[in-house]
């Protein structure tokens, strides 16, 4: 190898090297903004907004208002985060969310100017109506609901995992939830709702023809005292194959939790108090995989909190 060709491959190395390196994960607190037609700049309802990680699982997911604003929160920490916007009537758009967009505060205003589809590409059959999709969008996979029930002279409520869900309109017009294959009538379900556990027919009564949820007598919100406490939760995932890491101990700092992590890679704590909590993971014995940067994750709320945050190992 001549000088001149060894010089310039020392050139294409450094400047591999000297690339930034893509984040792989961040907390993403809330996300907010307008979605808007690019004819008339008019304000566009019920478009679907999805924030998705990096293997396109969903995240979190709302639909625009009247006036086309939008808002997520409480989304979590997220690996590689994109943004979609999404409408039988419009191209679908979507684009990554970087670090570089957060304010101080972790949150992220992100507008969105959306392109109509041609009248005689549109889909004409609607497999799903406005409210079904509605009340979709308040299931997210992987997050909880609680569903309440009379208990002697006050409720108990129960917390559920939603692993998949379907919501359903009946011939009579009434909506039942379908979760992990049971089903659910939407007076029992409380779901996230501006740091609270809101009823269901409380958030959609606009879109019921019977004003069910007053004959119920159950509480508006869920009070905190059926709550259960705060949940941070997640994997620890090799960075490179994306295969789960048993025997990785993971701990909370400044604390005595610990956990190892079993052979789905999974962890779970409990905490009861609001605060930062960084999370810190020390790889199995002999694994040549370490910890790179500091998870730090931001808890408001001591009850119903659900935090997801996936570790990822890299190698030395």
């Amino acid at each position: 190898m001549n000088a001149k060709h060894y010089y310039q491959i020392l050139i294409f190395i450094t400047f591999l090297y000297c690339q930034p390196k893509e984040e792989i994960e961040f907390e993403l607190n809330s996300i907010s903004g307008y979605v808007l037609e690019s004819v008339n700049a008019s304000p566009l309802i019920d478009i679907m907004i999805e924030v998705l990680s990096g293997n396109n699982m969903v995240k979190d997911s709302t639909f625009s208002d009247e006036n086309g604003f939008y808002l997520m929160e409480n989304v979590g920490y997220v690996w590689k985060p994109k943004i979609r916007f999404s409408h039988r009537d419009f191209h679908t758009h979507s684009e990554k969310l970087l670090p570089k967009y957060l304010d101080s505060m972790n949150n992220v205003l992100h507008d969105a100017i959306l392109n109509p589809i041609p009248e005689e590409n549109k889909i004409k059959p609607i497999l799903k109506s406005s409210r079904e999709s509605r009340a979709e969008s308040f299931f997210t996979e992987g997050n909880i609901f609680y569903k309440i029930q009379p208990f002697e002279s006050t409720y108990k409520a129960e917390h559920i995992i939603i692993k998949t869900i379907n919501v359903i309109e009946n011939q009579d017009k009434y909506l039942t939830i379908k979760v992990n294959d049971i089903f659910y009538d939407p007076v029992v379900c409380y779901v996230p709702q501006m740091n609270k556990y809101e009823n269901l027919t409380s958030i959609m009564e606009g879109y019921f023809e019977q004003p069910y949820f007053k004959r119920s007598k159950f509480p508006k919100f869920l009070p905190d005292s059926l709550l259960r406490n705060t949940m941070i939760y997640g994997s620890v995932i090799d960075s490179k194959t994306m295969a789960p890491i048993f025997g990785a101990e993971v701990r909370i700092s400044k604390t005595s939790k610990r956990r190892i992590t079993s052979n789905d890679g999974k962890f779970a704590f409990e905490v009861d108090q609001p605060g930062r909590y960084e999370i810190i993971v020390e790889p199995p014995i002999g694994s040549g995989l370490f910890q790179r940067g500091k998870t730090e994750i931001l808890v408001k709320n001591s009850k119903g909190g659900w935090f997801k945050s996936n570790q990822y190992l890299i190698e030395r």
